[in-house]
């Protein structure tokens, strides 16, 4: 279980659904629904982000061994696949020969990501995302935006 290793004694903090979800053994699994926007559709399509449109269905899995999670993002049949590790104190995410560096920050309300360093195989990348997720005892809600490429932005809820 990557986030409560990350976030250490602020992972408690968290709402409850993202507690959840977080801490399922074995990797967690959600559903719900998102809006896709494009800020440049060709640049979208090229970096592999999900085709927009609004109210398209979100399915969430989560596959967690061996100090990493697989996470699967099905996005109305369009598929977005990363692994997560953990690199010292900070999360590792991979796409192909995208890396990307994140500090995590719990509170309360919810978590963020800082995105400290991208590269594309050992090169640095100017890329900036703002990543976060906030809930209540049975939901959460994210927001993901990369500049100059796109957003989503929806909402979740665990499934068994």
């Amino acid at each position: 279980m990557l986030y409560p290793q990350l976030l250490e004694g602020d992972f408690d903090k968290l709402p409850r659904a993202l507690r959840l979800f977080h801490s399922a053994p074995g990797g967690g699994s959600a559903s719900g629904t998102v809006t896709v926007r494009h800020v440049r559709s060709w640049l979208a399509r090229l970096t592999g982000f999900p085709p927009s449109g609004e109210g398209i269905p979100l399915k969430l899995q989560v596959i967690a061994s061996e100090g990493r999670e697989i996470w699967i993002r099905d996005f109305g049949g369009a598929e977005l696949r990363t692994v997560q590790r953990r690199e010292g104190d900070l999360m590792l995410e991979t796409s192909g020969p995208v890396r990307l560096t994140f500090r995590l920050r719990a509170d309360e309300r919810g978590i963020r990501l800082h995105l400290l360093r991208a590269r594309f195989w050992f090169v640095p990348i100017p890329l900036r995302i703002e990543a976060h997720a906030w809930g209540t005892d049975t939901s959460w809600e994210f927001e993901v935006i990369v500049a100059g490429v796109g957003s989503y932005r929806g909402t979740m809820v665990l499934t068994v």
